[in-house]
């Protein structure tokens, strides 16, 4: 049969412990949305600003009627710092975020909901409260979303990082950004990749 948790019947005051914990993820991803903001413009900006000095040997290369965005050496990296400063903005002014949300909510992730199913722990209503934060009913369902949402951001910033670093850094730390990615992509699988963003709006 069935059953459904409810934290108060077996901790007292659980229910006030759980607020606090709730009321600092909710202040954590408020400063989250910002910081990812910054990240991503200071992502961006030092591409950018890579192309004036690091490369300067590879562009006399080429002649001075050439574009610079013509060199080999620096479109990939002119097209990544421009995509993450249009992103950074996009993230501030949450239209980037709706977009992601709406592009990647078909993608067939959130696997760890799946598990918390198989558990049989929770009736299907209250995995449904678990899974979006807006039907959650008790304040324990809540905090499994905060942490859920938790993975779900580490995972879009692995793979966001591990992209600039394969784009700037190239054969350097091939591998250990290779692996960032996979790990990003794997935490993405498990944890969501929207799962976190309805949290900046």
């Amino acid at each position: 049969m069935e059953f459904q948790i409810d934290p108060a019947q077996f901790l007292p005051n659980i229910d006030q412990w759980l607020i606090g914990i709730n009321y600092f993820f909710e202040l954590t991803f408020s400063y989250l949305k910002y910081i990812f903001f910054v990240i991503l413009l200071v992502i961006g900006i030092l591409t950018l600003i890579s192309l004036r000095g690091r490369y300067f040997l590879e562009r006399l290369r080429y002649s001075q009627e050439q574009k610079l965005a013509d060199n080999p050496i620096t479109k990939p990296r002119l097209i990544i710092g421009t995509i993450y400063i249009i992103i950074a903005f996009g993230i501030l002014f949450n239209w980037f975020t709706y977009l992601l949300i709406i592009s990647l909510n078909p993608l067939p992730d959130r696997f760890v909901f799946n598990f918390i199913e198989f558990t049989d722990i929770f009736d299907p209503y209250g995995l449904n409260r678990i899974s979006d934060i807006n039907m959650a009913q008790f304040e324990f369902e809540k905090t499994l979303y905060y942490l859920i949402s938790i993975g779900s951001f580490a995972s879009l910033l692995n793979i966001i990082i591990s992209i600039w670093l394969l784009v700037n850094k190239g054969g350097k730390d091939a591998k250990k950004s290779i692996i960032m990615l996979i790990g990003g992509i794997i935490g993405g699988i498990l944890t969501g990749f929207t799962t976190c963003l309805p949290l900046f709006l």
